[in-house]
């Protein structure tokens, strides 16, 4: 016959058992929630990057083993991706990395393409994809001094995620081309520097400057300030550019800082060139016209 100690202690042997279920339960509840929401994740990280790569095989033509010999051959359907996104303004094109990306543009406004892909479709979840975009600050034909392009750090390493790991000297030095196709024509950039500011650091991205003495002070302040040592140093033809861009991306820590890699004009091929054969130049700026753009922004800071 069980005794009352008997009782008490099976009653509470009952409860502690039906405390660790419930625990169980919730903790499998937990789990599965969890898985099911980093596979959402990776799957809309899977399905971002896969509707960049599919509009590039329809819309861009570059070499499939990276080696441009010709900048001229680089060639754009600005048509097909006008189609797509009236906004487009550029394709962006760094061989042997995973950039490879449509430039678009909303004049005075640098919010719109951090939550809409190129398609315009919206994210969720924190998985948003966006679209690399050159800033609603600068104009859409890339005629100011300094064109600043932004794009997230993704946790896959798309978009611009490589931007945030030349912090590097020796990644930053495997990767100094950077290609900017436009609809005026095809830039072949090279790096310089990098710069590792606040976000509240707004004067970096100062589209124009009021005079040259004012430009040629920011360009010496890019290279006193960047973090890593360019190999070969060719900082020595900074002095005469007229003309830079910035890549844009958080640092993935928290947000509140950015990673800006800065490159100057190294060539520059005409719209009219591009896709024919008869250019065969692989000087510094084709015809001048990188200098008649730059000319323009003067003109417009200027009034």
């Amino acid at each position: 016959m069980a005794t009352a100690e008997n009782t008490d202690t099976k009653k509470k042997k009952k409860k502690r058992g039906c405390f660790w279920r419930i625990v169980f339960w919730l903790a499998l509840v937990v789990f599965i929630g969890s898985v099911g929401t980093l596979g959402y994740l990776f799957y809309t990280y899977w399905q971002g990057q896969n509707e960049y790569e599919e509009i590039a095989s329809r819309t861009v033509e570059v070499p499939e083993d990276g080696q441009v010999t010709n900048l001229a051959d680089l060639v754009v359907d600005w048509d097909a991706l006008r189609a797509i996104n009236p906004d487009i303004v550029a394709w962006v094109y760094m061989p042997g990395t995973i950039i490879n990306y449509p430039v678009a543009h909303k004049d005075g406004d640098s919010e719109y393409y951090l939550h809409h892909n190129f398609s315009l479709g919206e994210g969720s979840f924190g998985a948003e994809f966006g679209s690399i975009m050159l800033s609603g600050e600068n104009a859409g034909d890339f005629s100011d001094e300094v064109n600043i392009l932004y794009g997230h750090h993704m946790r896959n390493g798309s978009m611009f995620a490589l931007f945030a790991e030349f912090r590097d000297s020796a990644i930053f030095n495997e990767h100094r081309t950077i290609y900017l196709l436009t609809p005026e024509g095809n830039y072949r950039l090279q790096t310089f520097a990098v710069e590792h500011v606040p976000m509240t650091h707004a004067s970096i991205a100062t589209p124009n400057y009021p005079t040259d003495e004012e430009f040629s002070a920011f360009k010496d302040w890019l290279v006193e300030e960047s973090i890593v040592t360019p190999d070969p140093d060719t900082t020595d033809t900074l002095a005469d550019a007229t003309k830079l861009f910035g890549f844009c991306t958080c640092d993935g820590a928290d947000n509140t800082w950015r990673y800006i890699t800065f490159a100057d004009v190294a060539e520059f091929v005409p719209i009219s060139y591009v896709g024919a054969d008869t250019y065969q130049g692989d000087t510094a700026v084709e015809d001048g016209a990188a200098d008649e753009i730059a000319a323009d922004a003067q003109e417009r800071a200027e009034n």
